[in-house]
């Protein structure tokens, strides 16, 4: 399973001659014959409930446009998980390029499943369950929990590492970081000394582990973990919620207040090298919360590094930001309380979760529209995982 975080240009030029290729041959097969029968069309696929008599919106669906052949994709079907809070399940559904998702089974974990991530390689999917101090992984494959893994108090950020080697898990009501060995499963503490609430990493930083803490009155509030010598970085900001690495690396972005009866449109950005603060922004009338994170919410991001996707909570939408001008350059309505994204490469969408009325919105990239919508109970975190093959 290949897990590329972006495609160069080189490989994009082979893919388009490649598809030009397979549209002018199919053409000449099409007319050929024409001559002599005619086709049936297909038969609509049928939706499968997420639970008893009640099914996936598909009236929305628009059909995407021609979708690369088969030996050229990433993949030949995308994977959507999602944890449904109240359930105490992952709810999984999936989809071929060229095809709306559809609901295929729900997996069994701990209690109030929350924040997810998914290794670099798309071998494993992680989610930290935050009412019982534990950590499900799960094989995407098979589609089953193969471990679940006692942490501390109420486990809430969670990121795999660059190299996919280590799972990190962030909580909220214990002093350390969980250090977790992928494969073996075995634990080591990685000392903070105060609570932390999410965690942040970036293959171009990949000793450098950014933190935020749970609820603090201190003036220091995000951090930087070194995770070769240990020694934690304090940067002086107050009132930081999440923070998360623009498209291309070279900044970070910091939200404020992480209170959902509290908003602010204050944002934050730095210097990842300096870790100092670059500048400070405000979107008016937003409270932008969370982003996309690679080694955290999927395999894959869009190419277009210049555009960054913010969960706006008063919209309540989806904020398209031109990240180096600062400023938004559109907004995708949604339901209420967005979260957490992931995205799907060879379909061109992103999926985003809203909570309050429990939804996976599927959104195509190129006309910013919603374009389907699935019912999922409590819906927070999503990742995604590119399946070569049947299993």
């Amino acid at each position: 399973m290949r897990a590329p975080l972006r495609k160069d240009a080189t490989r994009q030029r082979r893919v388009e001659n490649l598809r030009l290729i397979a549209i002018l041959a199919t053409s000449a097969i099409v007319l050929a014959s024409c001559a002599s029968a005619s086709v049936a069309p297909p038969a609509p696929s049928a939706a499968v409930p997420d639970e008893p008599g009640v099914m996936p919106d598909t009236s929305l669906v628009v059909p995407p446009s021609p979708s690369p052949t088969p030996e050229i994709r990433l993949y030949q079907k995308l994977r959507a998980f999602v944890a449904s809070e109240t359930t105490d399940q992952v709810w999984v559904m999936e989809a071929a390029p060229d095809s709306p998702f559809q609901m295929v089974t729900k997996i069994p974990v701990g209690r109030l499943p929350h924040q997810m991530a998914v290794s670099p390689d798309g071998k494993y999917v992680a989610v930290n369950n935050r009412m019982s101090n534990t950590t499900s992984i799960i094989d995407p494959v098979a589609l089953r929990e193969i471990v679940r893994i006692p942490v501390g108090r109420q486990p809430h950020g969670i990121t795999f590492s660059a190299d996919g080697k280590m799972l990190y898990v962030g909580h909220e009501r214990d002093n350390y970081i969980a250090a977790i060995a992928v494969g073996a499963w075995t634990t080591s503490p990685l000392m903070t000394g105060v609570s932390q609430h999410v965690l942040t990493i970036n293959a171009g930083h990949p000793n450098e582990l950014w933190f935020t803490l749970t609820n603090s009155a201190e003036s220091d509030v995000l951090r930087v973990l070194d995770l070769d010598t240990k020694q934690i970085t304090k940067i002086k900001i107050g009132d930081v919620h999440d923070a998360y690495f623009t498209p291309d690396g070279s900044e970070v972005w910091s939200s404020s207040s992480g209170f959902l009866d509290k908003p602010s449109d204050r944002m934050v950005i730095y210097d990842p090298t300096t870790k100092k603060v670059k500048q400070e922004i405000h979107f008016a009338g937003r409270y932008p919360f969370h982003t996309l994170k690679p080694l955290q919410d999927g395999m894959y991001r869009p190419e277009d590094t210049s555009i960054m996707v913010l969960s706006d909570h008063l919209g309540p939408s989806l904020l398209w930001v031109d990240w180096r001008e600062r400023h938004i350059v559109a907004e995708t309505k949604l339901g209420q309380q967005p979260f957490h994204s992931t995205y799907d490469p060879e379909g061109d969408r992103i999926l985003v979760t809203t909570n309050v009325d429990g939804m996976v919105n599927v959104i195509d990239m190129r006309t910013r529209l919603v374009v389907q919508k699935i019912p999922v109970t409590k819906a927070h975190g999503i990742v995604s995982v590119g399946i070569r093959a049947s299993p």
